[in-house]
């Protein structure tokens, strides 16, 4: 062994001892055994290396705190253990029940057209405002319906609404027609999207922005901004409303968000092609 190894070995020591030593710290809530998962002995985890080695990770970076105060232990649980844990009938696909769904929120988006067609009318209530408010109302009812069969139409996409790629794909056309969204076009990219969430070149829906884009003092007071708002209700509010009504239908036309190096497709028709109108 060499003498520079010594010293490295020692503080090594040191510093599994000092992480094995308990805390004196008083705690008002005890972590249950479902917050501290017991560490797997899998060969591609955390807990598979050294003590030593993980007491040094730990201690570069300082405990983890959840919001109750205990230590948070990162769980190192593989796929196929989570996979095993859940009941085999999660997985299963009947298709007559996704059918009895998708005719389930049909019959809900007809029966409260019908309801608020035939009584919200100026010989039922003659009050102008009372009228406007139940038509408001009537959006917000229609739109959970109708969001609830586009989930339908894109778990079609997905082919998780049933073992048939058929039905999935005549269901998951129609219910998608009927919403005003492509559905072929859609599922192809969305797919594309699953395969490289996050990536900054390859997904094709929500690319992350760069340092670069807020490197003028107006981008980083923005972006600033936007971090410190994004949490409160004014701001989530605006969020929603413009992606909805602006941002959907720009993704939809004009992939805005999405990566713009489509000369890297793998047909060849992107060169010189950019997000945007027009473009």
């Amino acid at each position: 062994m060499s003498t520079t190894a010594l010293p490295r070995n020692e503080a090594m020591r040191r510093t599994a001892a000092m992480d094995s030593t308990p805390s004196t710290s008083s705690n008002s809530s005890a972590a249950s055994p479902s917050d501290t998962p017991t560490q797997s002995p899998s060969s591609s985890s955390l807990s598979s290396l050294g003590s030593v080695d993980e007491s040094l990770l730990k201690s570069s970076r300082g405990k983890m705190l959840d919001t109750y105060g205990n230590e948070f232990q990162i769980p190192d649980y593989t796929i196929k253990q989570i996979r095993d844990a859940i009941p085999a009938h999660c997985f299963e696909r009947p298709g007559a029940r996704g059918l009895a769904y998708v005719a389930r929120d049909v019959a809900s988006l007809a029966a409260t057209f019908y309801v608020f067609n035939s009584y919200v009318t100026p010989e039922t209530i003659p009050s102008t405002p009372v009228r406007a408010g139940l038509w408001a109302l009537y959006t917000v009812i229609q739109g959970l319906f109708g969001t609830g069969l586009w989930v339908l139409a894109h778990e079609c996409g997905h082919q998780s609404f049933s073992p048939s790629k058929t039905l999935n794909d005549t269901v998951g056309w129609i219910c998608h027609s009927a919403l005003l969204v492509p559905y072929f076009s859609w599922k192809i990219s969305h797919g594309k999207h699953h395969k490289a969430t996050g990536h900054l070149e390859r997904d094709m829906v929500f690319i992350p922005k760069r340092r670069e884009e807020y490197a003028s003092r107006m981008g980083y007071l923005v972006h600033e901004l936007s971090e410190a708002a994004e949490e409160t209700p004014i701001a989530t509010a605006i969020h929603m409303f413009s992606q909805q009504i602006g941002g959907w239908l720009m993704y939809l036309t004009t992939n805005v968000t999405g990566h713009n190096n489509h000369e890297k497709q793998a047909e060849g028709k992107g060169q010189g092609k950019k997000n945007g109108f027009w473009t």
